[in-house]
């Protein structure tokens, strides 16, 4: 079976991937309770950072989803983005987890320049491992996404600044995606990877907050039994998958509604028409010039 892999572009390079040939460079090791680091030089605190707070990512993630984590987890962290970007090939990704390697691979240099929070980042990684050691079901993208971003708060392993608005947008113009193209994976055009990240993490929102915590985490326990997900929703929450996305669709907040999303950028709008208003402003006033020193031209002309 080929391994399901977190990052946005070209899976398939990463389908052999094992700790000493990923990549070609030493790599320093720290130990620590439940967990393994590998590291560069540079990031040797990072390290240490990692190994003192993992029992405390490790009871939070158990908390929310209900699982024990019984492995021992090998994170990566690379210094330079140059490095990661080799294997990722794409600067949208932070951060990837190898569930069948029980690894994590992070760009720190993305968690020193950004808001991300490495804490958050390996949270959201330990997810995807816990939830495809315990699955014996195969997990949608959109869920496994979905629920990865709320164990870690919203957080997810690709940067998202890009992509502020972008369940607003797709919304108002009748453009999002059905869930079932993004099950088995995301689509490779950046905006639409984006898309899918915020309609996962929609959409796990909207089940927790309809019915539940703790009937999302009864899915994911349903995944554990061998049910499909359409099973897993039909058995817990007693309605259809179909019928669920419908719901989530037509109760989405107002604020996607066009008044809500003007009135949300109204200072934007604003000055986009202060300053088209001082444009054709300018443009009325060089025509008039114009218009005066032709006919003043005119007067003076024998």
């Amino acid at each position: 079976m080929v391994p399901m892999f977190y990052r946005v572009m070209c899976l398939f390079l990463l389908t052999a991937l094992v700790p000493a040939p990923l990549f070609a460079f030493d790599l320093k090791e720290l130990r620590g309770t439940g967990i393994v680091v590998l590291y560069e030089s540079p990031l040797e605190n990072a390290a240490k950072n990692v190994v003192q707070e993992y029992p405390e990512m490790k009871s939070e993630v158990q908390r929310k989803l209900q699982w024990n984590i019984l492995f021992t987890p090998t994170v990566i962290l690379i210094h330079e983005n140059r490095k990661f970007l080799e294997e990722t090939h794409s600067n949208l990704v932070t951060a990837f987890a190898v569930p069948d390697r029980n690894m994590i691979v992070v760009d720190y240099s993305k968690m020193e320049r950004t808001p991300f929070d490495l804490r958050a980042t390996l949270e959201h990684e330990i997810c995807h491992l816990v939830l495809h050691h315990y699955s014996k079901a195969a997990i949608p993208r959109w869920l496994d996404e979905g629920v990865a971003q709320w164990v870690s708060g919203g957080i997810s392993d690709i940067i998202t600044q890009d992509g502020k608005d972008i369940l607003k947008q797709a919304l108002l113009a009748g453009n999002l995606l059905p869930l079932k193209d993004i099950s088995s994976r995301f689509p490779e055009e950046p905006r639409e990877v984006l898309l899918s990240y915020e309609e996962s993490k929609s959409f796990v929102e909207f089940i927790t907050r309809e019915y539940g915590t703790a009937n999302l985490v009864a899915i994911l326990h349903g995944l554990e039994n061998n049910e499909s997900v359409e099973q897993a929703v039909h058995e817990n929450l007693a309605t259809e998958l179909n019928f669920l996305e419908q719901q989530w669709i037509k109760g989405l907040p107002k604020k996607y509604s066009w008044p809500y999303y003007i009135a949300d950028h109204i200072y934007g709008i604003l000055f986009f028409a202060a300053a088209l208003t001082t444009l054709i402003g300018y443009v009325i006033l060089k025509r008039r010039m114009k218009n005066y020193r032709d006919e003043g031209d005119d007067a003076t002309s024998p």
